[in-house]
């Protein structure tokens, strides 16, 4: 346990001999300087416990030394009891308003010393207390303000990629400090494009009530599907979806994982069509499906306000075009894509498809339902 530290300042070596053996009696360690500017220097380098400081001293007197250790922040609270042989009535009033913690007359009574000493010690003790407390309080606001601050940022960066990438793809690159993956960055994806066909037809002829149960019993399958085969949804309208794999999240064996989504969610809408058959809805709807692999540039795309995940590269170009040449219940894929399943994928050849625009074809292969 560290001792207890007092300085004696006092210009009579008699004195400093009788309080530094009185005080060193109860176990204190004792300091001592014989002047004013001794006393401060010993102060700033190392700083006691309290301090026992005599008035009068040539060269600065005890109040004149007593004005800097007040000043300073580090020593404002520092106990110092003033001794003094004058008048002791006026010279207390003048010491305790200068701001001393106690006054002692000379000749100094040793008990009523130690018991001031003593004293002084415990309520310096419970201010230091206070002080660490008050620190430690201020060190938690300060981390909470920091915690809360933090979690602002991350609310207000998961609302805003909320609008542009699906809940769960927005919250993990959030909570995984990854958004570097959002900057425009080049990668091999693979685009999965579905076509809800015959869209048109069925808002001219049904009420709009009737379109909205229809289109959503649609998307809400085709979401749970995405979510389950770990896509992120690039383009949403009523009648289009367009589906990333393997960018902003990695993705094992993205072409699979594609056409595995394509193949169920084609069974699922033959038995979604069945629903709608028994509700008595009947709608005239077919799907067609894209999909294909390649490089391209991916990031965040708009303006301030609404931005949007996009893809820039011909592989875009590609997919919508095989979706567009689907045939109802048929998923066409490119070279690349066909080359990434499994034999048992179902694939068959069917030959090239000419985009007359841009003169030029590519192989397609095809899953038929």
């Amino acid at each position: 346990m560290k001792p207890t530290n007092i300085l004696i300042v006092d210009d009579t070596a008699e004195n400093i001999d009788l309080l530094k053996a009185v005080l060193e009696s109860r176990d204190y360690a004792v300091k001592t300087a014989v002047s004013g500017a001794e006393a401060l220097k010993s102060i700033e380098e190392s700083m006691p416990d309290l301090v026992v400081l005599d008035v009068m001293m040539p060269e600065m007197s005890g109040y004149e030394v007593f004005q800097p250790i007040r000043q300073k922040p580090q020593t404002a609270l520092l106990p110092v009891v003033m001794l003094t042989a004058l008048d002791p009535s006026s010279e207390k009033v003048k010491g305790i308003e200068a701001g001393a913690d106690d006054f002692l007359s000379k000749p100094i009574n040793q008990a009523e010393l130690l018991a001031r000493v003593d004293s002084l010690l415990r309520i310096a003790g419970l201010q230091k207390e206070i002080a660490d407390k008050n620190r430690e309080l201020l060190q938690l606001n300060q981390d909470l303000e920091k915690k809360v601050a933090k979690q602002v940022e991350e609310i207000e960066s998961l609302n805003k990629l909320k609008r542009s990438l699906p809940a769960d793809v927005a919250t993990k690159i959030v909570s995984d400090k990854q958004e570097g993956l959002l900057q425009p960055h080049r990668k091999e994806i693979t685009i999965a494009f579905f076509e809800l066909r015959g869209f048109g037809n069925l808002v001219m002829d049904r009420e709009p009530e009737e379109v909205m149960i229809i289109l959503s019993e649609f998307h809400q399958i085709l979401g749970k599907l995405i979510s389950q085969f770990n896509g992120t949804v690039q383009r949403f309208s009523c009648d289009e979806i367009v589906i990333f794999f393997n960018d902003p999240i990695p993705v094992d064996n993205a072409p699979m994982q594609a056409i595995n989504l394509a193949k169920r969610f084609q069974t699922a809408f033959t038995n979604l069509k069945v629903r709608w058959s028994q509700k008595g809805y009947n709608p005239s709807l077919s799907i067609g499906v894209g999909v294909a692999t390649g490089f391209a540039t991916l990031g965040m795309m708009g303006f301030e306000g609404r931005e949007d995940y996009t893809a820039i590269g011909a592989v875009t170009e590609i997919v919508s075009r095989l979706c567009r040449e689907a045939k109802a219940g048929e998923i066409l894929m490119d070279v690349r894509t066909q080359s990434r399943l499994y034999a048992d994928s179902g694939a068959k050849p069917r030959g090239s498809i000419m985009f007359k625009d841009i003169d030029k074809s590519i192989e397609a292969f095809k899953i038929a339902q």
